[in-house]
């Protein structure tokens, strides 16, 4: 389940790398955020997200998204998005490093929450510490951003690389509606590991032997929407969907390659 939040996040809120932040005035960036914060801040935020159970599952499930962020006047910033890093910004680019925890999957549905019975079979996959860079740059009204995931732990577990892109569509005093557009790139461990099918697994799950290589693994776009309420309080809103492609979009495991997302949520900042 994390997984397929920490998907749905991704795709949806890319102008920032959470929908929390954009109206808040926290960093901002297509991917991580990297930009330096503003001061120190606390941003308490609970919403729901509509999400695939896994990538590629034909089914969906509504899951909570609690929220906390901290950041510092030094640009440290501790978060249960964006796990505990430093961000600063050299000559314009944004610049971040943040250690995180993810990519964990079960085989059977644990509870509504997490897991899918469609993996049966397959064995879980452990989640694991890992280590989230991140480079940002603004082109006029574009945001560019480059990020990439590499897992410490599991290192069989493998890398991502993923690059993003987002514009304002409509900003006021209150309100911000922002696109954005971004694609993942997969070392063979990860595609292995989360697209494919080991001969031991397709024996236990009665999924055919697959091997995933190295590739793009998908293509999201995302509209998202930010009202401040008052100087403390605003809401959050996003729609999108997400399109596997190559090798992972033609995985025995993957029953549906184009996925809607949703997510909605309330944050207060102190």
């Amino acid at each position: 389940m994390r997984l397929a939040v920490t998907l749905a996040l991704a795709s949806l809120c890319a102008v920032s790398s959470n929908c929390y932040a954009d109206a808040l005035e926290l960093p901002s960036s297509s991917g991580p955020q990297t930009a330096p914060a503003a001061g120190d801040s606390l941003t308490l935020g609970a919403g729901l997200a509509y999400v695939p159970e896994y990538a590629g599952s034909k089914k969906s499930r509504v899951v909570p998204l609690p929220y906390l962020e901290r950041t510092f006047n030094n640009g440290f910033f501790l978060s249960t998005m964006r796990g505990a890093g430093f961000q600063t910004s050299v000559s314009g680019v944004g610049l971040s490093a943040a250690l995180a925890y993810g990519g964990a999957r079960a085989d059977h549905k644990r509870n509504v929450f997490d897991g899918s019975d469609a993996l049966k079979g397959m064995g879980d996959i452990e989640g694991a510490a890992q280590a989230v860079l991140a480079a940002s740059y603004q082109v006029g009204t574009v945001g560019l951003s480059l990020s990439t995931t590499q897992n410490l732990a599991h290192r069989d577990h493998g890398a991502t690389y993923s690059l993003g892109a987002s514009m304002p569509l409509y900003t006021t005093a209150s309100d911000q509606v922002g696109l954005s557009a971004s694609t993942e790139y997969a070392d063979k461990k990860h595609m292995q590991t989360y697209f494919g099918v080991t001969a031991a697994q397709s024996a236990t799950s009665g999924y055919k032997a697959y091997t995933a290589k190295s590739g793009f693994t998908n293509v999201t776009m995302g509209v998202n929407w930010n009202h401040v309420l008052d100087k403390n309080w605003s809401v959050h809103s996003a729609a999108g969907f997400s399109h596997l492609t190559g090798d992972a979009a033609d995985s025995p495991l993957t029953k549906r390659k184009t996925t809607p997302m949703l997510m909605t949520g309330i944050a207060y900042k102190f």
